[in-house]
């Protein structure tokens, strides 16, 4: 990709950025150089309705504009309104968004899984970026949560080296002016207990300084035997805010989760394709009950300060310190090892022992004023962020033990395999200096971004004797997007973007990996009601990626090639009194743009649709649809994996302080594979049946 070449954005840009001198100076005369649509949307967001989110303000955007006004697809899911659609964590949260390929890898208490427009996304929290690595850190609890912020599409001009699928970007829970208490319980399928509290609300009377505290514990087992997922957290946080130019927020995080890795890695013999002895129980465990675990621990603090410095420029600064870890020990059916016909099979054993320690902030001046017709957001900030992530103890390799799959035999760890050995660790320190500008003039909105990075990525070596490798990239990338609002409510709206995201590491035969690279074309169409109680977006969308690393000709090497996509997506919602609809679909090819094949593990036709009825005060139900289309795996798109329809269902009563509200996932319990590695290769299994009931009691 070549380098930024929309001259557009840089000279608007210039043209707005100066007069913050000459609005400051307007202010004082007269009090309407104020956007009004600016404090229109800060209204509409207090009031926050959970079910139709296009009128919100969004973090991700890293200005006050709301996704209706945003030249770009942008999805906010309103975390309660998602917990009554059944959701227990982020994968839930997503699968009934449009564009998003939520639960891609199937069951898999590793992590939440999701593919944005066919691209694996960055993950962030709060606008900054949370993960780094794999495996090194706790599965974001989706009871800390208020919204879910998914932005579509490259946006390194916003967050620097992110990746092309775009920004899943999770919201805290933040202290709040009215005083709010509530106990929430589970018990579920699978022997799932949980009790969470939520508390917050005004320390002194005057309203100066807010807390909140969030807690949980967790005690469940899972659809995969001998697999647990037990969690215990807790988040308190406190805010100062002396006036309303003032607020500061610190919080803190500590989380922890004792699980067990559910993929198995089951051979396609016994899942896609047929066997003597039949399927392959969906909850067969291949490794050993009290030795396998995958034990995460996260420690967090993060500061958020908001500070007008005059009645039209603020300071926003979000900064954030991490310290990750998890211990892998773990089995799994050999890949590529096919079973013979009594479902015997050979198994890996391994272990690891992993690590982050992350310092992340993103500062930024924020300016709202007018220049002649025109009335500009503008922001000019910078982030940094500084990581290392490290990984020990490992060993990965076949064991003496093998394992039936259809009556497994416990209690054969191979210990003479465990000899565990250091590994090269990660590092990267990246600044990122960026400048945007959201226009409004008249029914006309443009909006751009342009952004300049440098980033250096080491690969540290463990052995002294070999030197480390360093990748140092430098970037600018940009953000250029159109949109025309009628009187009716309709806006449609282009949009460019770019991202590039620095690879780490070699190419296996002693070169350094060059950074992925790529840039979308988007046109689409977002409507709103002036009642709020309709939505509809329609967005057609082109992405393509070079230097994307996949596995290499060579054993333990990687090359480097492209993909594209090409699609479009639709989400609609209607409120008709009593009654909620919504209906999303999304449809698009995605393929390798050097073998033309598709890309493995993505569903490239995907939909759902959920409606909700309140009968009364006290009782209301919800029925929901999913449609996962066929996914393929490995480089020749073998075997093919066939497409399922899933349903969903809630129903609640509530009465005085008591809301009480129980779920099903996957009402028909369908057992079925969503994913397979290659042709007579490792698969893996979709979530099973789950019904929850919660209880909740505010007081």
């Amino acid at each position: 990709m070549c380098s930024f070449r929309i001259p557009a954005i840089p000279l608007a840009l210039m043209l707005a950025f100066p007069s913050v001198s000459i609005g400051a100076e307007q202010s004082a005369k007269t009090e309407t150089d104020t956007l009004p649509e600016v404090s229109v949307s800060a209204k509409k967001n207090s009031k926050k309705d959970k079910f139709i989110t296009q009128d919100r303000a969004t973090a991700v955007g890293k200005s006050p504009v709301s996704v209706q006004d945003m030249p770009q697809s942008v999805t906010v899911v309103d975390v309660d309104q998602a917990r009554e659609m059944g959701a227990l964590n982020i994968q839930d949260a997503l699968t009934y968004t449009s564009g998003a390929y939520s639960g891609r890898f199937g069951f898999d208490t590793r992590g939440d899984w999701v593919s944005v427009r066919g691209f694996t996304p960055s993950i962030f929290l709060d606008g900054i970026r949370t993960l780094y690595g794999s495996y090194n850190n706790t599965r974001m609890d989706i009871y800390t949560l208020e919204s879910i912020e998914v932005l579509k599409g490259p946006s390194s001009s916003l967050f620097g080296q992110s990746d092309l699928g775009g920004i899943v970007n999770a919201v805290t829970k933040r202290p709040k002016k009215e005083a709010s208490r509530e106990v929430n319980m589970q018990y579920g399928m699978y022997d799932r207990k949980q009790i969470g509290v939520d508390f917050t609300g005004p320390i002194t009377e005057d309203g100066e300084w807010l807390y909140r505290f969030v807690a949980l514990k967790r005690d469940s087992g899972t659809q995969v035997d001998h697999v647990n997922d037990d969690a215990v957290l807790f988040m308190p946080s406190i805010t100062w805010q002396p006036s309303d130019k003032t607020s500061i927020t610190l919080q803190y995080l500590h989380h922890e989760v004792d699980t067990v890795v559910s993929s198995q890695f089951l051979p396609s013999k016994g899942t896609i394709q047929s066997a003597p002895l039949g399927r392959i129980s969906s909850s067969t465990f291949v490794g050993e009950p009290g030795w396998d675990r995958y034990d995460m621990k996260r420690d967090e603090l993060s500061l958020f300060v908001d500070q007008a410095l005059t009645s039209q420029i603020k300071l926003i600064a979000n900064v954030r310190k991490t310290n990750s870890s998890s211990e892998t020990r773990e089995h799994w059916a050999r890949v590529g090892a096919i079973p013979d016909d009594a479902g015997n099979i050979d198994r890996t054993i391994h272990t690891a022992d992993r690590s982050t320690h992350v310092f992340a902030a993103d500062t930024r001046l924020q300016g709202d004023f007018k220049l002649g017709e025109t009335k500009h957001l503008v922001s000019l900030g910078m982030d940094y962020q500084d990581a290392l992530w490290t990984e020990s103890n490992y060993a990965s390799t076949t064991s003496a033990f093998g394992i039936n799959l259809y009556n497994p035999v416990y209690g054969n760890v191979d210990y003479s395999k465990l000899v565990g050995a250091e590994r090269d660790n990660n590092k990267i320190v990246q600044t990122g200096f960026y400048l945007s500008d959201h226009i409004e003039w008249g029914a006309w909105i443009v909006s751009g971004a342009i952004r300049r990075d440098h980033a250096t990525n080491t690969l540290l070596r463990f052995n002294n004797a070999q030197p480390d490798v360093d990748s140092r990239n430098s970037a600018t990338t940009g953000r250029l997007g159109l949109m025309y609002r009628f009187q009716n409510g309709i806006s449609p709206y282009i949009n460019y973007s770019e991202a590039f995201v620095p690879n780490l590491g070699t190419d296996g035969a002693g070169g350094v990996l060059k950074a992925t690279e790529g840039e979308q074309r988007e046109a689409g169409i977002k409507y709103l009601s002036s009642t709020g109680d309709t939505s509809v977006n329609f967005a057609w969308f082109d992405i393509e990626q070079t230097n994307r690393v996949v596995q290499g000709s060579t054993p333990g090497g990687v090359e480097q090639t492209g993909a594209v996509t090409q699609g479009w997506e639709i989400d609609a919602r209607q409120r008709f009194g009593k009654l909620d609809l919504l209906a999303n679909y999304t449809h698009m090819s995605a393929i390798n743009d050097a073998t033309k094949f598709r890309l493995s593990s993505i569903a490239e036709k995907f939909g759902s649709a959920w409606a909700q009825y309140r009968f009364n005060d006290h009782w209301r139900a919800g029925i929901g649809t999913r449609y996962i289309g066929d996914v393929v795996g490995g480089t020749s798109n073998l075997p093919e994996v066939p497409s399922v329809t899933l349903f969903d269902a809630m129903v609640g009563f509530s009465y005085g302080p008591w809301d009480i509200r129980a779920t099903v996932r996957n009402i028909a319990d369908k057992e079925y594979v969503s994913w397979c590695r290659g042709l007579n290769q490792d698969c893996g299994y979709g979530e099973r049946q789950n019904a929850v009931l919660s209880a909740n009691y505010k007081f």
